[in-house]
């Protein structure tokens, strides 16, 4: 008795999911009630059952379907298109309409799919987005970095310098620590180049060298015109960020190389060649 009332649940559930495969219908010439037959999933009534004959059942054509037992005159029209931002996840067949699903970097919210949400510089990926919810953002906690807007990537590790190599500038929530020597700056190149535009990054600015003259914008980092200028302009850009009006960012700019040059005295790196006021 204690296993059967146990039981009673689960069997009663098994019969609540079974699907009634019967169905009442009266005949219109007898007026007598019947019990039909329904029709299985994929087909649907063509004609009832008579005191005589069974239920006729037919299948669903092309693009139509019925899910359930049924005693429908049609199948139903698969009505389900997926839009531009959708994919089909199931085709229609004779068993199902047919279904979608936001396609890859797009999550549903509201019957609509919305593209994921893009992290900030700043900010990293803390929990990718999925078909069914939005990215998670985190800030990047100290020693991380992050220096552009992605909907995939985390928050990268400032660089470790070795190999000899200094912190020319420190790492920040928006850019990598920039590694080198003090000669290797003062020789110019490339790494001249990354100087310059991790100072920019550093400060969340981009300089964009027009007519002359410098506009502050908005990110992304890595500006082009640091890619393109000559050398020379390159050192002369603390007097002309000071031509500019932008007489704190040509402070910042001179005191950071004047500080390397002054932890390293025997550097070639000349004040006058920075434009470097003494």
């Amino acid at each position: 008795m204690t296993l059967m009332m146990l039981l009673l649940p689960v069997l009663c559930q098994v019969q609540a999911d079974e699907p009634i495969k019967t169905f009442r219908f009266q005949d219109p010439v007898t007026g007598e009630t019947l019990t039909c037959d329904k029709c299985q999933p994929g087909t649907f009534m063509a004609a009832p059952c008579t005191a005589t004959t069974p239920t006729d059942c037919a299948p669903c054509s092309s693009q139509h379907f019925t899910a359930r037992w049924n005693y429908l005159s049609r199948c139903l029209y698969c009505n389900n298109f997926c839009s531009d931002n959708q994919e089909v996840e199931v085709e229609c067949s004779a068993l199902n309409n047919r279904v979608c699903r936001c396609k890859e970097g797009f999550f549903s919210k509201n019957d609509f799919c919305i593209r994921h949400s893009e992290c900030e510089p700043g900010f990293g990926v803390q929990i990718n987005g999925t078909r069914k919810t939005d990215t998670v953002c985190e800030m990047c906690p100290y020693g991380y970095f992050s220096s552009s807007s992605s909907a995939l990537d985390p928050c990268v590790e400032h660089t470790e310098c070795k190999n000899g190599t200094v912190v020319l500038l420190p790492g920040s929530l928006y850019s990598d620590s920039v590694c080198g020597t003090c000669e290797e700056l003062a020789r110019g190149g490339d790494s001249l180049r990354n100087f310059i535009s991790g100072f920019f990054a550093m400060y969340r600015m981009l300089f964009r060298y027009s007519v002359g003259y410098f506009f502050i914008c908005s990110f992304p980092l890595r500006p082009p015109w640091v890619h393109r200028a000559p050398e020379e302009q390159l050192w002369k850009l603390p007097q002309l960020l000071k031509d500019a009006q932008l007489n704190t960012m040509a402070t910042r700019l001179q005191k950071t190389l004047t500080e390397i040059k002054e932890q390293n005295p025997g550097c070639s790196l000349r004040s006058e060649r920075l434009g470097i006021m003494g």
